[in-house]
C-alpha cells in the first residue's frame, strides 16, 4: 500500500499531516505497537530533518510497503532557491562551506543541502567524510529494485556502515565519532538502509524498513 503523499516544508507546513499518514499506515498494515512506534519514530525524525535544512526547500512525502519490505519512508525534496540564492547563502557562511553537520540525520541533512547547492560542495563534505558513492547516471547503477529513481550520485546508509565499521580496530577517531552517531541514532539503528539520491535540482530519499 501507499500513503497519501504529503507536502511538507522547512517551514513546518504539512509536519502534522505527515504523522498522522504514519499513524493510518500502521493501523492499515497491522503493525503492531512496537512496530507503529518505530514507523512514527522513523517519521518524525524525518520530518525534523527537513524542518532543519537551511534555505528554501518543499518535499513530497509518502510511506509505502511491499512483499519485500516493511516499510519505506520516502521523501522527494526540491530546492525552491535559484542559482544566486545559493551562492549568497553559501557565501554567508563566515567559512563559505557548511559547518560540519553533527549527527546522523545532521549528516543526512548537510548531504541534501549541498547535494542542492553545488557538486563541488558535496565533494568537499565526500573528502571529509567519505560517505558518497558516486554514480553515473542511468537506473543499472542503481540496485535493483531500488525505491531511487535514476541519480548523478547515491548514498547508502549500508555502505557508510561498512566503511566505518572497522572504528574500533583501525584506531580511526573519525571513523570512531561517526560510528558513535549511528550506535546513537534512532534511524539507523531501527532502519535497514538509507538512501539518498541527487539528480539536478532533486533529491530522493528513502528509509527503508525490511521486516519488523
Amino acid at each position: 500500500m501507499q500513503t497519501d503523499i504529503i507536502t511538507v516544508t522547512n517551514g513546518g507546513v504539512g509536519a502534522k499531516e505527515a504523522i498522522e499518514e504514519a499513524v493510518k499506515f500502521a493501523v492499515y498494515t497491522g503493525l503492531d505497537d512496537k512496530s507503529a512506534l518505530r514507523v512514527r519514530l522513523l517519521a518524525e525524525e524525518t520530518i525534523g530533518m527537513v524542518e532543519a535544512l537551511t534555505g528554501e526547500f518543499v518535499a513530497d512525502f509518502h510511506i509505502e510497503n511491499d512483499k519485500k519490505c516493511a516499510v519505506r519512508i520516502c521523501l522527494t525534496i526540491k530546492t525552491l532557491m535559484d542559482f544566486a540564492k545559493k551562492k549568497d547563502l553559501i557565501e554567508a557562511s563566515s567559512s563559505k562551506k557548511n559547518a560540519a553537520a553533527k549527527g546522523f540525520m545532521g549528516k543526512i541533512r548537510q548531504i541534501i543541502e549541498n547535494g542542492l547547492y553545488s557538486i563541488d560542495e558535496v565533494g568537499s563534505l565526500q573528502n571529509e567524510y567519505g560517505t558518497i558513492n558516486y554514480l553515473n547516471l542511468g537506473m543499472n547503477e542503481v540496485a535493483p529494485g531500488s525505491a531511487i529513481h535514476a541519480v548523478d550520485y547515491m548514498w547508502s546508509l549500508e555502505n557508510y556502515r561498512n566503511s566505518v565499521g572497522d572504528a574500533v580496530t583501525s584506531g580511526d577517531e573519525q571513523k570512531k565519532e561517526a560510528w558513535d552517531e549511528l550506535e546513537k541514532s534512532i534511524v539507523a539503528n531501527i532502519a535497514d538502509d538509507v538512501r539518498v539520491g541527487v539528480k539536478g535540482n532533486t533529491v530522493e530519499m528513502v528509509i527503508e524498513k525490511r521486516q519488523f
